[in-house]
């Protein structure tokens, strides 16, 4: 498994700084990527469950952990070099990847995909497609305002509510539900249009 950086207004060229940071870390340490998140993962939801003495990670889960956290600090720190606080402060660092296609979709193709799977949507599954989120995440990567970048995403995602659940509703018209996302996306293009 790989990772990226999530670092809104970030260069390419900088992200990739970040990335060969950390798997440099992860190199020196030994251990792969999936497992130092894992550890990462691990020793946060025991905090999260109050620390728990019958269900403390074990020393080599602790060791994993202190790899992703290295890693992701020599991330940021390559990927923000010369950047002001308050730019850095947006930066969310390191993220594994597990849809390639999805996570990394430039601008254009993640709202082209989006309004694909929109038009498909019938409103019968029992879940919501999470690629809506993540592809809305994809278009909206390279805003440099992450509020004004979060604000699309979430209005993206709650419009996609109802049409995701629409089974559930049966006596409603599922169209309007379809254009209030079709709507939505359309004002995330216009939000997230790079300046010229």
């Amino acid at each position: 498994m790989d990772m990226f950086m999530d670092a809104r207004g970030a260069t390419p060229e900088e992200k990739q700084r970040g990335l060969e940071a950390a798997r440099a870390v992860l190199d020196r340490a030994g251990i792969a990527a999936e497992e130092a998140a894992d550890g990462a993962f691990a020793v946060e939801g025991w905090d999260d469950m109050g620390f728990p003495p019958d269900q403390e990670p074990t020393e080599a889960v602790y060791v994993a952990a202190e790899a992703w956290w290295a890693a992701s600090n020599a991330a940021k720190e390559a990927c923000c070099a010369g950047w002001s606080d308050e730019k850095r402060y947006h930066v969310g660092g390191l993220q594994l990847l597990h849809d390639p296609e999805t996570e990394l979709a430039d601008r254009a193709t993640a709202l082209a995909r989006m309004r694909a799977i929109i038009e498909e949507e019938d409103g019968r599954n029992e879940y919501h497609e999470d690629r809506i989120f993540l592809l809305a995440l994809a278009a909206t990567a390279e805003m440099a305002d992450s509020i004004k970048a979060r604000e699309l995403v979430s209005a993206v995602t709650c419009a996609y509510t109802p049409l995701a659940h629409a089974g559930f509703t049966p006596d409603e018209p599922i169209e309007p539900k379809r254009r209030a996302v079709f709507d939505a996306i359309d004002a995330l293009e216009r939000g997230s249009a790079p300046l010229n």
